[in-house]
């Protein structure tokens, strides 16, 4: 099983190369692949042989897990192919979330193929001389930019050559337990997004955003009125980390932070979304949440699915997003559990975003839920 947040931004492992001293404790300095090497040209062969027969739709998730292992082994360019392979396994299969995922994840790995090209001399001279400023910074910057694995990137960063950079990452390692400093790194992030463009810019900001929601589950009063202004300026911001307003739910509460509303973490496809929402409708009704976007915001965009489920469900679920009361998007009736409907629909100079879940039927099984929806400038 594996999170949604880890299904294109994947961390890679290292082994431990030596100890670097911080403020606040000594971190592990890791650089490189692990020692138990996979075959990944032979598991591609085997995934290829495995597609001329037995079920297309096994054989693309089997094929998304597998390019994520290679990602994390750091083999990027079998990890393309794999990717490949599960597009076209999805697409054979009929299967609109696994060819979405897919997609979006040979789309990644590509990227990683061009950016590893471009730092991979810099890791190799960190084999040799890990005390190398330069090459700690750009390889740091692959990490937590490019990678998303900002937990080894920091180590790197707070050893390169860039002044900011380095600051900002020791800053973070020596405070990672402390939510009050983590904030102000995140100030410190989100500031120095500001100077950059492009790329840099955008996972800048989006770490900036992790920093911030963190904490938001667990403040309130004025601390969260300065968490919402800090969380309102990203250019992004998930419907968990917002006040919900005028909640109707149905047969269970209303779930948040990956929860389908009965506790624990929901699962479609054997896949984990750490930002979804449950929101299981009454037997022949509606269950409904509302968010206060106030014109904020340019798009909306979510999946809707039943949550993986051995209950049978006899009736089906129709998931519906309102502007200011007016319908923006509604979905064909949903039946079966691990069928995926992707939306992406403006929400330009709306007020206020209503997302609902109805079923003609009785309730029994009827475990809807909402794919880590979002919002975006």
């Amino acid at each position: 099983m594996f999170t949604l947040k880890n299904q294109f931004p994947v961390h890679t492992f290292f082994v431990v190369l030596c100890t670097l001293v911080i403020p606040g404790g000594a971190q592990t300095l890791q650089a490189f692949p692990p020692a138990e090497k996979v075959d990944f040209a032979e598991k591609y062969k085997q995934l290829l042989q495995d597609s001329r027969s037995g079920s297309v739709k096994e054989l693309a998730f089997e094929a998304i897990e597998t390019s994520q292992a290679a990602i994390k082994a750091g083999d990027y360019s079998s990890a393309l192919k794999i990717a490949a392979l599960a597009v076209k396994a999805g697409k054979s299969a009929g299967n609109n979330h696994a060819f979405t995922l897919a997609n979006s994840l040979k789309q990644r790995c590509g990227m990683l193929v061009r950016e590893y090209r471009n730092v991979e001399r810099f890791h190799k001279t960190l084999q040799q001389n890990p005390n190398d400023a330069k090459s700690a910074f750009l390889y740091g910057q692959f990490l937590a930019l490019k990678l998303n694995d900002w937990k080894q990137g920091l180590v790197w960063l707070a050893r390169g050559e860039d002044t900011e950079f380095r600051t900002l990452a020791k800053q973070e390692l020596a405070n990672s337990n402390k939510q009050g400093a983590l904030l102000e790194v995140a100030n410190g992030w989100y500031q120095l997004a500001e100077k950059e463009k492009g790329l840099t810019k955008r996972e800048l900001e989006l770490h900036a955003y992790d920093l911030y929601s963190r904490a938001w589950n667990q403040s309130f009063g004025e601390d969260r009125t300065t968490l919402n202004e800090k969380l309102s300026e990203m250019p992004l911001r998930y419907l968990n980390h917002m006040q919900e307003q005028d909640v109707i739910s149905g047969g269970w509460p209303f779930g948040k932070n990956g929860d389908p509303g009965s506790g624990g973490r929901f699962t479609v496809n054997q896949i984990e979304f750490p930002n979804g929402l449950g929101l299981v409708p009454p037997s022949r009704g509606f269950a409904r949440v509302c968010y206060q976007l106030d014109g904020q915001y340019n798009t909306f965009v979510t999946g809707v699915a039943l949550k993986d489920a051995k209950t049978q469900f006899n009736s089906t679920v129709t998931f519906t997003v309102l502007g200011d009361n007016r319908v923006l998007w509604k979905s064909i009736p949903i039946r079966l559990d691990k069928d995926v409907v992707f939306c992406k629909v403006s929400v330009k100079n709306i007020t206020r975003l209503e997302i609902r879940t109805e079923t003609p039927g009785i309730n029994r099984g009827a475990h809807a839920v909402w794919l880590d929806p979002h919002v975006l400038k």
